[in-house]
């Protein structure tokens, strides 16, 4: 009996001795441990060491971006996620037609999830849905805490760096993240489909040579912000003229196409949640981005 006693003391001294040099091991490192903001560790730890680097401050709102302050593409990332959600739950609450665009879309389309290097989200919104965002004020629109709404010729809203081009930016106040909100105009125009299958048209359309067709089209304000659009035509182009210009002149372009691309609007997936998407996506991401649009590359 007293020799398991005696073992018994000797397990306990050796156990407690492991517990206090694993204690002591533990202090050094949390007297010696690098702070990362936020704490000792980051809620998110970066599964690459791209992702701890700080990103640039730029294509942020300028107001929010807080000197010193270190953001990580990954907290982008979550950053613009929860702006995403944030806007989607303000519009559709507003009843305000909307939906994803651009790169955005792009991210959707591929992998459900936004695009891990894109630096802003991008959403259309109609005619109609600009007037609404311009006339309503934001304890109406119910504009969620941690985020602003600036307007272009708003009286109710700053306009900030807002244009006829980008009409309406969603802005999260933390990190200066925003939305572009481009609002679509439609009109009667010509187009030549470019992208899309040679299938029969469910509606006879009235083609008036080479591909070009009178459809309706429905398109945000041109600009240079479309300058990398693939199929997009440059103001003042067309087929019978050469326009010349510098070589690394940035060139304002229209974004059209024919209204049923984006209607009527599609559930689709994002993270977590749904979000509004035109109704055919692959030639509305092709007409932007080209035929290879599903391949990751940078389109900054």
């Amino acid at each position: 009996s007293t020799f398991n006693t005696m073992i018994s003391r000797r397990r306990e001294i050796k156990f407690a001795l492991i517990v206090a040099s694993q204690l002591l091991l533990f202090g050094l490192f949390l007297l010696y441990a690098p702070l990362h903001e936020g704490g000792l560790l980051s809620d998110h730890l970066p599964s690459s060491s791209s992702l701890r680097r700080c990103i640039s401050s730029a294509h942020r709102d300028a107001r929010y971006v807080k000197p010193g302050m270190c953001v990580t593409a990954d907290q982008r990332l979550h950053a613009l996620e929860d702006l995403v959600y944030a806007l989607k739950v303000m519009l559709e609450n507003a009843n305000v037609v909307y939906w994803v665009d651009s790169g955005t879309l792009l991210g959707v389309y591929r992998a459900r999830q936004l695009v891990p290097w894109d630096y802003n989200a991008d959403v259309g919104v109609t005619m109609a849905g600009l007037e609404y965002l311009r006339t309503t004020n934001k304890g109406k629109l119910e504009v969620p805490d941690g985020f602003e709404l600036t307007v272009f010729n708003s009286s109710l809203y700053e306009a900030g760096e807002t244009s006829t081009a980008v009409p309406v930016r969603f802005v999260d106040t933390k990190f200066g993240f925003y939305a572009n909100i481009f609002a679509f105009k439609e009109f009667e125009g010509l187009f030549k489909d470019d992208v899309r299958p040679a299938t029969a048209p469910e509606v006879e359309e009235e083609v008036v040579g080479n591909g070009v067709v009178v459809e309706s089209l429905i398109g945000p304000e041109p600009s240079e912000i479309w300058q990398r659009c693939v199929h997009c035509p440059a103001v003042g182009e067309d087929e019978d003229s050469e326009v010349t210009r510098a070589p690394n002149a940035t060139v304002a372009k229209h974004f059209r196409v024919p209204r049923d691309w984006i209607f009527p609007l599609r559930m689709c997936k994002l993270e977590l949640f749904e979000v509004m998407c035109p109704a055919q996506m692959a030639p509305y991401l092709m007409f932007i981005f080209g035929n290879r649009f599903l391949t990751p590359e940078l389109w900054e």
